[in-house]
């Protein structure tokens, strides 16, 4: 996933300021304020090609007439903050921006110089008002609300970061964020040209090292509230870890004692909640310090305990536990639409895994097809996994096509489905 700057601490809830849905057939509207960065991400996953957005906005139009020519080519053209509803036609997610763009035809008359029927585009942010509404069955299913739910619960004010993994060796370093919806993203990269180890240059190793240490302490400082999450893991090949956590704590350790002893000036302030949590931070191996490491990290058994309460970890163990099924009895491990479909419908399923991916389809059909699979999962006795396509494990199950199954027992029948039969899309 891309990149994205992120909000450090916990911050609060998304608001539900109304809700007015038909009980029959689930369609109506929710009014909320987005507050956070996340907050963008849930709606991304509810909206879907078909409902009516209203949202303050700013348009361009020409203020010269009330002819209702907009940008008739006079040269008296502002922009203007107004409220308008889209009916939604397109929808694109910036995750580095925090935002999504919401493009389609305005469908209530706000001015004069603003058209129905004329296309337009919604810029939803953190901190912005809008109102959500479904026109067409299914409307607001299971997933949808869940979401919405979840995003405005209280537990969402305890903060949304449960790990941070800063990968490292030597000379680099990525700091990555995991949340508690299963999403992560990398929130600096520290690189630092390292001198040859022999030679004349081998005498500015340890000048070197030390500055690229303290640029990732200054990265830890500036993204980590050691407050809401569970453990920093520093992972990496070879030892540079090891001495990266020693350094950490000896900074510390010397901001501390200069802050004891009246001395302000040093600026490490920032580096005292390393000293205070250092109980939160553990090393563990990976193979390098990019980001296709992360997952080795979230599926290390060390890691997995300490996280264990979290959807992350709970993503990351269902898939291994798929992987392991795949290994150890074929006929109890399925992936893609058909065969998990077949399984669903004799009751065999005893854990489902599903990417948050299909559920923003836009076909009905398809959405009330996996609203309802997940819901005869739960209802048989099984246990349905919604993954974030932002965890690494969410874009493993993609690569897989988004659906898979761990069966409660053998159906070989399974292997000789047709796999082309699938009508979902991509």
């Amino acid at each position: 996933s891309p990149p994205r700057r992120r909000r450090r601490g916990g911050g609060g809830a998304m608001k539900l300021i109304k809700k007015d849905l038909e009980s029959k057939d689930g369609t109506g509207l929710i009014r909320l304020q987005a507050d956070s960065e996340e907050d963008v991400w849930h709606l991304y996953n509810v909206i879907v090609v078909g409902d009516v957005v209203t949202s303050t906005t700013f348009r361009k139009v020409d203020l010269s007439s009330n002819s209702g020519n907009e940008l008739a080519g006079s040269t008296n053209q502002q922009r203007v903050r107004m409220t308008l509803s889209v009916k939604v036609e397109a929808i694109e997610y910036d995750g580095e921006a925090a935002e999504m763009r919401l493009r389609g035809r305005v469908t209530t008359e706000a001015s004069d110089q603003v058209r129905v029927g004329s296309y337009h585009t919604l810029t939803i942010a953190p901190n912005r008002a809008l109102t959500v509404e479904k026109v067409e069955p299914p409307g607001w299913d299971m997933f949808a609300l869940d979401v919405i739910k979840k995003a405005c619960s209280d537990k969402a004010k305890l903060g949304v970061v449960d790990l941070a993994v800063m990968l490292v060796e030597d000379g680099y370093a990525s700091l990555h964020l995991v949340g508690s919806e299963g999403m992560h993203m990398r929130v600096s990269k520290i690189e630092t040209r390292m001198p040859k180890k022999y030679g004349a240059a081998a005498a500015g190793i340890g000048k070197a090292q030390s500055k690229f240490f303290s640029r990732c302490a200054l990265a830890i400082g500036q993204n980590i509230d050691f407050s809401a999450i569970q453990c920093l893991v520093l992972a990496g090949p070879g030892f540079t870890k090891d001495e990266l956590l020693k350094n950490l704590l000896l900074e510390a350790a010397r901001a501390k004692g200069s802050l004891e002893s009246g001395d302000s000036k040093g600026g490490g302030a920032s580096l005292l909640p390393i000293l205070e949590n250092k109980g939160k931070i553990i090393t563990a191996h990976a193979s390098s310090a990019f980001g296709h490491s992360l997952q080795e990290v979230l599926s290390s058994p060390e890691i997995s305990k300490r996280i264990s309460n979290t959807r992350a970890s709970s993503q990351t163990d269902a898939i291994n536990r798929f992987h392991q099924m795949l290994n150890n009895d074929e006929t109890r491990a399925f992936y893609g639409e058909v065969p998990v479909e077949a399984a669903a419908e004799m009751g065999a399923i005893q854990d489902l895994l599903i990417t948050d991916t299909l559920f923003r389809t836009k076909k009905t059909e398809l959405r009330v097809k996996w609203t309802k699979m997940v819901e005869g999962v739960e209802r048989g006795g099984g246990k349905a996994h919604i993954f974030s396509s932002l965890h690494v494990s969410g874009e493993q199950l993609n690569s897989m096509g988004g659906i898979a199954a761990i069966l409660r027992f053998p159906m070989p029948e399974l292997e000789d489905l047709d796999l082309g039969d699938s009508d979902s899309e991509s």
